[in-house]
């Protein structure tokens, strides 16, 4: 099996490190995409943001509703974001990405 690759985005949409984190996830083969902070944001422009197939994407849901963001389709939003995040983590044979 692959290794899973982890990227965490906590920037916005239109920054430099979103659009490296965003060029990196388009040659992963088994990505998980976390978005947290500001990096909720780039839901908001969702239609205008092609994430690879396969690619799973979580938000965090406190995240979510500090910065006003009522609805999101391209993405789940679990009650337990960030222990879903540390046990992806700290799983074996995984790579992490932060931006």
């Amino acid at each position: 099996m692959d290794r899973k690759e982890i990227f965490l985005l906590t920037k916005p949409l239109h920054s430099q490190r979103t659009d490296l984190c965003l060029r990196l996830l388009e040659r992963s083969m088994n990505a998980v995409l976390y978005l947290a902070g500001d990096g909720v944001y780039n839901l908001l422009e969702s239609s205008n943001l092609k994430f690879p197939s396969g690619v799973m994407v979580w938000a965090c849901q406190e995240d979510l509703l500090a910065r006003g963001i009522q609805s999101v389709e391209a993405a789940n939003v679990p009650e337990d974001f960030y222990r879903r995040l540390v046990e992806d983590m700290a799983s074996d044979d995984c790579c992490i990405y932060v931006f």
